[in-house]
């Protein structure tokens, strides 16, 4: 049976629609010959949280867990409701928002680029190479938001010459998130202009 790698940020007992996109897939991939292993972060920060999707996790299915620093846990604790709001992707129209979170919409389009999951990428291709190599893993898929996993995608497939497909699900409604951020001059042409061109295959 063919093994491929799916590397995801939202999983079970994470909510909404967005989950269910690749735990459904992952259901049925072994119906086509393909076992699926899933890596997640091990300590992440859900705005939606839905524990009766725990109850829909194939049976047996390899779920790896890596610990990575998760600003947003963080922010939390300075921004409160506004932190999970914006996490959410609900920006309150300009004249409306609060102090803090102009702060948090700066510091997110200023400071994490491409998202506030970037101090994963380092990590979670060292801890990933391994697996590949002792799983003999040659297809690996990416699924974002949060974007910042692509470029896992994109590290791996560099090091190792694996075919990386990548994943983008609400890529419009991202878009128009980004353009809420309070850029500095420069940073959203960066913010829109990194590259997927190195992934095998693209899907939204």
């Amino acid at each position: 049976m063919k093994k491929v790698l799916i590397i995801s940020y939202y999983w079970p007992p994470a909510g909404g629609p967005g989950v269910q996109r690749w735990l459904k897939f992952v259901t049925y991939l072994r119906d086509f010959d393909v076992e699926p292993i899933v890596y997640v972060p091990e300590n992440p920060t859900y705005p939606i949280v839905d524990d009766a999707l725990l109850g829909e996790l194939p049976k047996g299915i390899q779920v790896l867990k890596h610990q990575i620093f998760e600003p947003y846990a963080l922010a939390a604790t300075l921004g409160g409701k506004s932190t999970k709001t914006i996490s959410k992707g609900i920006i309150p129209p300009e004249q409306n928002q609060s102090s803090i979170q102009k702060l948090l919409l700066w510091i997110r389009g200023n400071l994490f680029i491409p998202d506030a999951r970037k101090f994963w990428i380092a990590p979670s291709v060292k801890f990933l190479t391994k697996v590949i190599q002792q799983e003999n893993i040659d297809t690996i898929i990416t699924t974002g938001p949060p974007h910042s996993l692509h470029l896992i995608g994109r590290q791996l497939k560099t090091d190792l010459n694996i075919t990386w497909l990548a994943d983008l699900e609400i890529l419009g409604l991202v878009l128009d998130i980004i353009k809420s951020y309070y850029f500095l001059a420069g940073h959203k042409k960066s913010t829109n202009t990194w590259s997927l061109v190195y992934c095998s295959k693209l899907t939204k």
